[in-house]
Protein backbone atom coordinates (compact mmCIF):
# COMPACT_ATOMS: atom_id res chain seq x y z
CA UNK A 1 0.00 0.00 0.00
CA UNK A 2 1.61 3.69 -0.71
CA UNK A 3 2.24 5.80 1.78
CA UNK A 4 0.84 9.44 2.27
CA UNK A 5 2.94 11.39 4.52
CA UNK A 6 0.89 13.24 6.94
CA UNK A 7 1.80 16.83 7.75
CA UNK A 8 0.40 17.15 11.44
CA UNK A 9 1.11 19.00 14.15
CA UNK A 10 0.83 16.02 16.48
CA UNK A 11 1.83 15.46 20.00
CA UNK A 12 5.60 14.44 20.31
CA UNK A 13 6.23 11.27 21.64
CA UNK A 14 7.91 12.76 25.02
CA UNK A 15 5.11 15.23 25.85
CA UNK A 16 2.87 12.35 25.64
CA UNK A 17 4.80 10.06 27.75
CA UNK A 18 5.14 13.21 30.20
CA UNK A 19 1.24 12.64 30.48
CA UNK A 20 1.31 9.57 31.13
CA UNK A 21 3.36 9.90 33.98
CA UNK A 22 1.72 12.61 35.48
CA UNK A 23 -1.69 10.87 35.05
CA UNK A 24 -1.14 7.94 37.16
CA UNK A 25 -0.26 10.32 39.88
CA UNK A 26 -3.37 12.43 38.94
CA UNK A 27 -6.53 12.80 42.04
CA UNK A 28 -9.06 13.96 39.86
CA UNK A 29 -11.44 16.58 41.48
CA UNK A 30 -14.94 16.08 43.32
CA UNK A 31 -18.24 17.50 42.82
CA UNK A 32 -19.77 19.53 46.02
CA UNK A 33 -21.92 16.22 46.53
CA UNK A 34 -18.90 14.10 46.53
CA UNK A 35 -18.64 12.35 43.67
CA UNK A 36 -15.90 12.27 40.89
CA UNK A 37 -16.35 15.87 38.65
CA UNK A 38 -15.96 15.09 35.33
CA UNK A 39 -18.22 18.26 34.22
CA UNK A 40 -17.10 20.02 31.66
CA UNK A 41 -17.19 20.64 27.26
CA UNK A 42 -15.01 17.61 25.52
CA UNK A 43 -13.78 16.50 22.02
CA UNK A 44 -13.41 13.45 20.89
CA UNK A 45 -12.17 14.27 17.67
CA UNK A 46 -9.39 11.73 16.60
CA UNK A 47 -8.60 9.93 13.17
CA UNK A 48 -7.83 6.80 14.97
CA UNK A 49 -11.00 4.37 13.20
CA UNK A 50 -13.46 1.88 15.18
CA UNK A 51 -11.59 -0.91 13.49
CA UNK A 52 -7.88 -1.22 12.78
CA UNK A 53 -6.82 -0.82 9.71
CA UNK A 54 -4.72 -3.51 7.89
CA UNK A 55 -1.89 -1.06 7.21
CA UNK A 56 -1.08 -1.06 10.45
CA UNK A 57 -0.01 -4.69 10.33
CA UNK A 58 -2.32 -5.64 13.40
CA UNK A 59 -0.28 -3.34 16.21
CA UNK A 60 -2.42 -1.65 18.87
CA UNK A 61 0.52 0.94 19.67
CA UNK A 62 2.70 3.11 17.82
CA UNK A 63 5.15 5.34 18.03
CA UNK A 64 5.05 8.96 16.09
CA UNK A 65 7.02 8.34 13.58
CA UNK A 66 5.33 5.47 11.75
CA UNK A 67 1.90 7.34 12.40
CA UNK A 68 2.99 10.34 10.16
CA UNK A 69 4.99 7.52 7.54
CA UNK A 70 1.30 5.24 6.98
CA UNK A 71 -1.52 7.95 8.09
CA UNK A 72 -3.11 8.96 5.01
CA UNK A 73 -3.15 13.35 5.60
CA UNK A 74 -5.64 14.99 6.66
CA UNK A 75 -6.29 16.82 3.19
CA UNK A 76 -6.57 13.22 1.22
CA UNK A 77 -8.71 11.78 3.63
CA UNK A 78 -11.22 14.72 3.14
CA UNK A 79 -10.85 14.67 -0.18
CA UNK A 80 -11.48 10.91 -0.40
CA UNK A 81 -14.91 11.61 1.98
CA UNK A 82 -16.07 14.18 -0.63
CA UNK A 83 -15.06 12.06 -3.43
CA UNK A 84 -16.92 9.57 -1.92
CA UNK A 85 -20.44 11.50 -1.32
CA UNK A 86 -19.61 12.01 2.21
CA UNK A 87 -20.38 15.89 1.38
CA UNK A 88 -24.08 15.04 2.60
CA UNK A 89 -24.76 12.90 5.18
CA UNK A 90 -27.09 11.00 3.39
CA UNK A 91 -24.49 10.26 1.13
CA UNK A 92 -25.11 11.16 -2.92
CA UNK A 93 -22.90 14.17 -3.17
CA UNK A 94 -26.31 16.49 -3.18
CA UNK A 95 -23.97 19.30 -1.92
CA UNK A 96 -24.75 19.62 1.52
CA UNK A 97 -21.45 20.05 2.95
CA UNK A 98 -17.83 20.09 1.51
CA UNK A 99 -14.57 19.63 3.10
CA UNK A 100 -14.57 22.81 3.85
CA UNK A 101 -16.58 21.97 7.05
CA UNK A 102 -14.95 18.26 7.76
CA UNK A 103 -12.71 18.29 10.98
CA UNK A 104 -11.76 15.06 11.52
CA UNK A 105 -8.99 15.61 13.33
CA UNK A 106 -5.12 15.82 12.58
CA UNK A 107 -3.61 12.92 14.19
CA UNK A 108 -4.81 9.26 16.11
CA UNK A 109 -5.65 8.77 19.08
CA UNK A 110 -2.98 8.93 22.58
CA UNK A 111 -3.46 6.56 25.05
CA UNK A 112 -0.60 5.96 27.45
CA UNK A 113 1.93 7.11 25.64
CA UNK A 114 1.44 5.75 22.29
CA UNK A 115 -0.64 6.28 19.43
CA UNK A 116 -3.43 3.88 18.72
CA UNK A 117 -4.50 2.82 15.52
CA UNK A 118 -7.98 1.45 16.23
CA UNK A 119 -10.58 2.23 19.17
CA UNK A 120 -11.52 -1.14 19.64
CA UNK A 121 -9.29 -3.21 21.99
CA UNK A 122 -10.98 -5.71 22.96
CA UNK A 123 -11.08 -8.18 20.84
CA UNK A 124 -7.08 -7.65 20.55
CA UNK A 125 -7.26 -7.50 16.99
CA UNK A 126 -9.20 -4.87 16.79
CA UNK A 127 -12.11 -6.25 14.56
CA UNK A 128 -15.85 -6.03 15.55
CA UNK A 129 -16.56 -10.14 16.83
CA UNK A 130 -19.49 -10.68 14.38
CA UNK A 131 -21.32 -13.63 14.67
CA UNK A 132 -21.78 -16.10 11.52
CA UNK A 133 -24.68 -14.37 9.92
CA UNK A 134 -24.52 -11.81 12.56
CA UNK A 135 -24.35 -8.79 9.90
CA UNK A 136 -27.10 -10.25 7.38
CA UNK A 137 -29.06 -9.77 10.80
CA UNK A 138 -27.56 -6.65 11.36
CA UNK A 139 -29.14 -5.57 7.42
CA UNK A 140 -32.38 -7.29 8.03
CA UNK A 141 -32.73 -5.06 11.15
CA UNK A 142 -32.15 -1.62 9.28
CA UNK A 143 -34.43 -3.12 5.92
CA UNK A 144 -37.09 -4.04 8.25
CA UNK A 145 -37.62 -0.67 9.18
CA UNK A 146 -39.94 2.11 7.51
CA UNK A 147 -37.51 4.60 6.98
CA UNK A 148 -34.85 4.03 4.31
CA UNK A 149 -32.57 6.88 2.10
CA UNK A 150 -34.16 5.27 -1.59
CA UNK A 151 -38.24 6.24 0.20
CA UNK A 152 -39.34 9.19 -0.04
CA UNK A 153 -43.44 8.86 -0.13
CA UNK A 154 -43.59 11.33 2.96
CA UNK A 155 -41.56 12.41 5.88
CA UNK A 156 -41.80 8.94 7.62
CA UNK A 157 -39.82 7.70 4.73
CA UNK A 158 -36.50 9.46 5.47
CA UNK A 159 -33.45 8.38 7.74
CA UNK A 160 -33.52 9.95 11.61
CA UNK A 161 -31.16 11.87 10.70
CA UNK A 162 -32.87 13.50 7.69
CA UNK A 163 -35.83 14.27 10.21
CA UNK A 164 -33.18 15.72 12.84
CA UNK A 165 -34.87 13.40 15.48
CA UNK A 166 -31.15 12.08 16.03
CA UNK A 167 -27.74 11.97 14.91
CA UNK A 168 -26.43 10.10 12.10
CA UNK A 169 -23.32 9.88 13.53
CA UNK A 170 -22.28 8.01 16.49
CA UNK A 171 -23.29 9.96 19.94
CA UNK A 172 -23.74 6.56 21.55
CA UNK A 173 -21.44 5.42 21.81
CA UNK A 174 -19.11 8.45 21.22
CA UNK A 175 -17.25 7.45 18.26
CA UNK A 176 -15.02 10.12 15.93
CA UNK A 177 -17.34 11.27 12.73
CA UNK A 178 -16.78 14.15 9.84
CA UNK A 179 -17.10 16.99 12.63
CA UNK A 180 -18.79 18.42 15.48
CA UNK A 181 -17.08 15.92 17.47
CA UNK A 182 -17.90 17.66 20.89
CA UNK A 183 -20.04 16.74 23.89
CA UNK A 184 -21.24 18.00 27.34
CA UNK A 185 -21.46 16.81 30.57
CA UNK A 186 -23.48 18.15 33.10
CA UNK A 187 -23.69 16.47 36.74
CA UNK A 188 -26.19 17.06 39.95
CA UNK A 189 -26.65 14.42 42.77
CA UNK A 190 -29.34 12.56 41.15
CA UNK A 191 -28.76 12.88 37.63
CA UNK A 192 -26.13 13.39 34.79
CA UNK A 193 -26.74 15.23 31.03
CA UNK A 194 -24.51 13.96 28.24
CA UNK A 195 -24.89 16.76 25.45
CA UNK A 196 -23.68 15.51 21.84
CA UNK A 197 -23.04 18.38 19.42
CA UNK A 198 -24.34 16.52 16.41
CA UNK A 199 -27.93 17.11 15.91
CA UNK A 200 -28.03 18.20 19.68
CA UNK A 201 -28.88 14.51 20.91
CA UNK A 202 -29.07 14.23 24.56
CA UNK A 203 -29.36 11.93 27.25
CA UNK A 204 -30.26 12.24 31.32
CA UNK A 205 -28.88 9.60 33.18
CA UNK A 206 -30.38 8.85 35.99
CA UNK A 207 -27.97 7.64 38.97
CA UNK A 208 -28.53 5.08 40.86
CA UNK A 209 -31.60 3.77 39.83
CA UNK A 210 -32.93 1.06 38.10
CA UNK A 211 -33.96 0.88 34.92
CA UNK A 212 -37.88 1.77 34.02
CA UNK A 213 -40.41 -0.70 32.71
CA UNK A 214 -41.79 2.00 30.16
CA UNK A 215 -45.19 1.34 27.78
CA UNK A 216 -42.68 2.68 24.90
CA UNK A 217 -38.37 2.92 23.50
CA UNK A 218 -37.82 6.19 23.42
CA UNK A 219 -34.87 7.92 21.51
CA UNK A 220 -31.10 7.50 22.72
CA UNK A 221 -32.50 4.42 25.15
CA UNK A 222 -32.65 4.27 28.62
CA UNK A 223 -29.49 5.35 30.90
CA UNK A 224 -29.01 4.46 34.31
CA UNK A 225 -25.64 5.21 36.32
CA UNK A 226 -23.41 5.12 38.96
CA UNK A 227 -19.92 5.91 40.23
CA UNK A 228 -17.64 3.51 40.46
CA UNK A 229 -14.13 4.73 42.54
CA UNK A 230 -13.11 7.82 40.22
CA UNK A 231 -15.33 6.78 37.41
CA UNK A 232 -18.65 8.01 36.25
CA UNK A 233 -20.28 4.19 34.89
CA UNK A 234 -23.31 4.91 32.18
CA UNK A 235 -25.50 1.37 31.03
CA UNK A 236 -28.31 1.94 28.38
CA UNK A 237 -30.09 -0.43 27.48
CA UNK A 238 -34.13 -0.40 25.79
CA UNK A 239 -33.41 1.42 22.71
CA UNK A 240 -36.09 2.67 19.87
CA UNK A 241 -35.97 0.12 17.38
CA UNK A 242 -36.12 2.48 14.54
CA UNK A 243 -32.75 4.35 15.99
CA UNK A 244 -30.77 0.79 14.82
CA UNK A 245 -30.60 2.01 11.46
CA UNK A 246 -28.23 4.61 12.29
CA UNK A 247 -26.02 3.16 15.21
CA UNK A 248 -23.87 0.22 16.22
CA UNK A 249 -27.09 -1.04 17.95
CA UNK A 250 -29.39 -3.74 18.04
CA UNK A 251 -32.96 -4.29 20.28
CA UNK A 252 -31.27 -6.17 22.25
CA UNK A 253 -27.97 -4.44 23.20
CA UNK A 254 -26.50 -2.98 26.57
CA UNK A 255 -24.01 -0.30 26.05
CA UNK A 256 -22.03 0.53 28.69
CA UNK A 257 -19.73 3.48 28.95
CA UNK A 258 -17.35 4.76 31.47
CA UNK A 259 -15.69 8.41 31.95
CA UNK A 260 -12.85 8.52 33.95
CA UNK A 261 -10.98 12.19 34.22
CA UNK A 262 -6.96 11.79 34.44
CA UNK A 263 -6.31 14.98 33.97
CA UNK A 264 -7.94 18.56 34.46
CA UNK A 265 -7.93 18.69 30.52
CA UNK A 266 -8.78 15.29 29.69
CA UNK A 267 -11.50 12.40 30.20
CA UNK A 268 -10.41 8.04 29.41
CA UNK A 269 -13.21 7.36 27.99
CA UNK A 270 -14.22 3.78 27.16
CA UNK A 271 -17.69 1.56 26.12
CA UNK A 272 -18.44 -2.03 25.90
CA UNK A 273 -21.09 -3.68 23.36
CA UNK A 274 -22.70 -6.29 24.66
CA UNK A 275 -25.02 -7.65 22.12
CA UNK A 276 -25.08 -11.57 21.37
CA UNK A 277 -27.62 -11.32 18.86
CA UNK A 278 -25.36 -10.13 16.45
CA UNK A 279 -21.66 -10.89 17.90
CA UNK A 280 -19.70 -13.92 19.43
CA UNK A 281 -18.23 -11.47 22.06
CA UNK A 282 -18.65 -8.51 24.41
CA UNK A 283 -16.21 -6.10 22.45
CA UNK A 284 -14.84 -2.64 24.25
CA UNK A 285 -13.29 -0.12 22.72
CA UNK A 286 -11.84 3.28 24.42
CA UNK A 287 -10.36 6.45 23.38
CA UNK A 288 -9.18 10.25 25.43
CA UNK A 289 -11.69 13.15 24.96
CA UNK A 290 -9.85 16.71 25.77
CA UNK A 291 -11.42 19.88 27.30
CA UNK A 292 -12.33 22.22 24.41
CA UNK A 293 -11.98 25.02 26.42
CA UNK A 294 -14.33 26.90 24.69
CA UNK A 295 -18.41 27.13 24.07
CA UNK A 296 -20.63 24.27 22.30
CA UNK A 297 -23.03 26.03 19.20
CA UNK A 298 -26.30 25.28 18.86
CA UNK A 299 -26.40 22.30 15.76
CA UNK A 300 -29.23 24.20 13.82
CA UNK A 301 -30.59 21.03 12.17
CA UNK A 302 -32.73 22.37 9.07
CA UNK A 303 -32.66 25.69 10.21
CA UNK A 304 -35.62 27.39 8.41
CA UNK A 305 -37.04 23.85 7.85
CA UNK A 306 -36.68 23.75 4.05
CA UNK A 307 -34.90 20.78 4.06
CA UNK A 308 -37.42 18.09 4.53
CA UNK A 309 -39.40 19.66 1.98
CA UNK A 310 -36.66 20.36 -0.69
CA UNK A 311 -35.75 16.60 0.16
CA UNK A 312 -40.11 15.17 -0.99
CA UNK A 313 -40.52 18.04 -3.82
CA UNK A 314 -37.10 16.51 -5.56
CA UNK A 315 -38.41 12.98 -5.02
CA UNK A 316 -41.85 13.97 -7.07
CA UNK A 317 -40.21 15.76 -9.46
CA UNK A 318 -37.87 12.91 -10.16
CA UNK A 319 -41.17 10.74 -10.41
CA UNK A 320 -42.76 13.34 -12.85
CA UNK A 321 -39.36 13.08 -15.18
CA UNK A 322 -39.59 9.59 -15.43
CA UNK A 323 -43.48 8.96 -16.20
CA UNK A 324 -42.67 11.86 -18.82
CA UNK A 325 -40.05 9.24 -20.05
CA UNK A 326 -42.33 6.80 -20.78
Amino acid sequence: MKKIICLVTALPISVSMTFAIAAENYEPPKTAFGVPDVQGIWTYETRTSLQRPEIYEGALEIDEETMLAKMISTEEYNKFLAETGAEGPTGGAVGAYNDFWFAPGNALAVMNGMYRTSLIVDPADGQIPWKDGGQEIRQEQRNSLLMGRDRSDGPEGRALADRCLVSYASTMPFVSSFYNNNMQIVQSPTHVMLLAEMVHNVRVVRIDQDFRDLPFKQWLGDSIGYYEDDTLVVVTKDFNPWQIKEYLISENVTLTERFTRVADDRIHYSFTIDDPELYTQPWTAEMPMAALNEQMYEYACHEGNYSLPAILAGARRGEIDASESQ
